[in-house]
């Protein structure tokens, strides 16, 4: 992500770890996630299996662990949310992570 610092991106990503008021929520569940985020940070998996810590809109509903994060990136480890898309309670990361390398990759760049 340090080669996309400031710039706007989308993160298929699995919530693990939601830290509320400097308290952390451990391995969050469908139930944990229901309700609103206040000036919160999510711990999330990306398709690749590394850890990104997403800075959550205030007040934002989540109510399934598999989200779609839109958002600036900060550094090679954070992003700033500026939306979100719920994805539901099953995705299939490996074709998630599978789509982000050929969309990456220069052989397809006439593709995308």
């Amino acid at each position: 992500m340090a080669d996309f610092k400031g710039q706007t991106v989308r993160l298929i990503a699995k919530i693990v770890n939601v830290r509320s008021h400097r308290q952390f929520l451990n391995r969050a569940s469908r139930a944990e996630l229901r309700g609103q985020f206040r000036d919160d940070v999510a711990i999330v998996e990306a398709s690749d299996g590394g850890e990104v810590e997403v800075k959550m809109l205030k007040d934002v509903k989540i109510d399934a662990p598999y989200i779609e994060v839109i958002g600036q990136v900060v550094d090679e480890r954070t992003i700033k949310m500026m939306g979100c898309v719920q994805l539901g309670l099953n995705v299939d990361m490996k074709l998630a992570n599978d789509v982000v390398e050929v969309w990456h990759d220069p052989k397809f760049a006439s593709m995308f």
